[in-house]
């Protein structure tokens, strides 16, 4: 290559081919036209990838545009994809020791498969809703789409905030989204229980409806995280990261006096099937929940039911939170699941109250002379 052919561009920037010499002398341009412009100081160049001056002429301007945002990466973000963005969560979720890497994996796969070929700079917010269109066209519930989204979201912002890009796209989720609200009352858990196949996952599915414990945490739970009295959950084996405690008293000192029967040395763990931890308990769930006629049960409905219950039991919002393990009262209430009966009670004890301000007598006070 030889000197480049300048030309002049938009503002203080410029656009170029490069030029080539034949063997017989003769010069030539060749390849697309690169644009050059300047940020504080320093020249910048790329390829507008194109041989059409024009287009590069308003690829330039765009760029000069840019350069004049707080925030500016130049050719560099162009080069990034959708496979970025989830390099940047599960980097993200190693150092914070969060335990949700599956589930972002899980969900990168649809977003993989749309978004292939696209740069993060093409991600536009009209694209984001062909992606949900799309979505809603394989019949993917709202609320999977929302998760997918909202990981696409987080995955921006945790690029932006690295300044590894200049901007990015508002994303909305789709409204309407169902939200489970199923729990399962004290009754009918009691005869889903005789419906299970064996002691085993009597005693887990029975632990996590009293405790209001994640599956996974009681799954992981050991013996050395078991004193005389009190269970301790170490903060490697919670999901929020932080250490719980969960006194052992009525049914939840049962249970774990049942396993203390059934402890085997060569098991670490408290939840096992004949020495092998317990992995899941699904099958078992689903026969018995259509047997008590309720196949729309899910095992995470008993952590609702258990909230349900603590409020029920007159437990506050932190007492009840320190016991089940969430971080956030907003997320808190939205387990804690009033249904018609609740709403009866409430009613009722209104009711009660008006009654005895009804039947109370008032004596009016004499006005002093």
């Amino acid at each position: 290559m030889t000197n480049e052919t300048k030309k002049r561009g938009y503002g203080e920037g410029r656009i170029f081919r490069q030029k080539r010499k034949l063997a017989d002398g003769t010069v030539i341009e060749t390849g697309p036209y690169w644009i050059s412009y300047c940020r504080r100081g320093k020249e910048i160049r790329e390829s507008a990838k194109t041989l059409n001056e024009r287009a590069a002429q308003q690829f330039l301007k765009r760029r000069l545009d840019e350069i004049k945002r707080p925030v500016f990466i130049g050719p560099s973000e162009q080069k990034l994809g959708i496979e970025d963005l989830e390099k940047k969560i599960l980097a993200d979720y190693e150092k914070q020791c969060r335990k949700s890497a599956k589930s972002v994996k899980f969900r990168f796969k649809q977003l993989k498969k749309f978004f292939t070929f696209d740069r993060l700079t093409d991600i536009t917010p009209s694209r984001i809703e062909r992606y949900q269109s799309a979505r809603l066209a394989e019949k993917a519930q709202r609320s999977t789409i929302n998760r997918e989204c909202a990981y696409l979201r987080r995955g921006f912002k945790l690029l932006f905030e690295a300044g590894e890009i200049s901007t990015m796209p508002a994303i909305k989720l789709l409204s309407g989204e169902n939200v489970r609200q199923g729990f399962i009352e004290k009754a009918n858990f009691d005869k889903l229980l005789t419906r299970l196949p064996s002691d085993d996952d009597r005693d887990i599915i029975g632990f996590l409806y009293h405790s209001g414990w994640r599956s996974g945490e009681a799954k992981s739970l050991e013996w050395r995280d078991v004193d005389a009295d009190i269970i301790r959950l170490r903060p490697e084996n919670s999901k929020n990261g932080k250490p719980r405690l969960l006194p052992l008293i009525g049914e939840v000192k049962e249970i774990i006096e049942r396993r203390r029967q059934k402890r085997l040395l060569s098991c670490l763990y408290v939840f096992h099937r004949k020495g092998k931890q317990i992995r899941s308990f699904l099958k078992a769930w689903r026969k018995a929940s259509k047997e008590i006629e309720q196949p729309h049960l899910v095992p995470h409905d008993m952590r609702r039911s258990a909230v349900r219950n603590f409020r029920k039991a007159g437990l506050s919002e932190n007492e009840g939170m320190m016991l089940s393990g969430h971080k956030t009262n907003s997320v808190y209430r939205r387990y804690d699941i009033i249904d018609e009966q609740d709403l009866r009670e409430s009613m009722a004890k209104v009711q009660d109250h008006l009654a005895r301000q009804n039947s109370a007598t008032v004596v009016p006070m004499k006005a002093k002379k």
